[in-house]
């Protein structure tokens, strides 16, 4: 139930990405590519896409976190 929760909570917040991140998170978690994958798909190394990722999540987190 909590994952339904957290889900729901979540789609706003992907309203607040921008074009590149969202895509960022969609071949992530959508698509299931690696990291290096993504990278090579957007011209980016995969350290960059990793950087880019954790800051996306934290941002994410802390949006899900700030409802509670």
């Amino acid at each position: 139930m909590e994952l339904v929760e957290n889900l729901h909570s979540l789609a706003p917040l992907t309203g607040t990405l921008d074009d590149r991140e969202l895509a960022i998170v969609q071949m992530r978690f959508g698509q299931e590519m690696t990291q290096a994958q993504i990278g090579e798909h957007l011209g980016l190394s995969q350290m960059h896409v990793s950087r880019l990722l954790s800051r996306i999540l934290t941002r994410l987190r802390e949006g899900i976190l700030a409802e509670d």
